[in-house]
């Protein structure tokens, strides 16, 4: 099933860079893919091979969205997330967790995630940097 999102999907923005690494992924919005979580190890490996490094951002990213959309849900709470690891410059990010809880009856999603980034390098560029590269690449 295409675009199946669930804990240890991470989902990249396409550049150069990433097409690089030939992974298999989906397109999922605008300029982002999808990764199944078997691929998602594949490619920490393959960033690994080519000495690029994978940076994990310790602070959890989080979404709630009512859940009286069926199938939209999700993907509007993942949009939700890919808006906010965007606006830091970085160009990955990982869900951790989606759960369906319920607030005086009420449905909802709790969406759960890391933001990533993948780069060249040892330490991780400035926001700045980060943004000079996202319109480079």
């Amino acid at each position: 099933m295409p675009n199946q999102i669930q804990a240890g999907t991470m989902i990249v923005h396409q550049s150069a860079a990433v097409r690089s690494l030939n992974v298999e992924s989906e397109p999922y919005f605008h300029q982002w893919s999808s990764l199944g979580p078997l691929e998602s190890s594949r490619l920490d490996q393959k960033v690994r091979a080519m000495g690029w490094n994978l940076f994990f951002m310790a602070g959890e990213i989080r979404a709630v969205v009512p859940a009286w959309g069926g199938h939209n849900t999700l993907r509007r709470g993942v949009k939700r997330l890919l808006a906010q690891t965007q606006l830091q410059n970085l160009n990955c990010l990982e869900v951790t967790h989606i759960l369906r809880k319920y607030f005086l009856g009420i449905p909802y999603l709790s969406i759960a995630a890391h933001a990533r980034h993948l780069q060249e390098g040892s330490q991780i560029r400035s926001i700045q940097q980060r943004a000079q590269d996202a319109v480079a690449g």
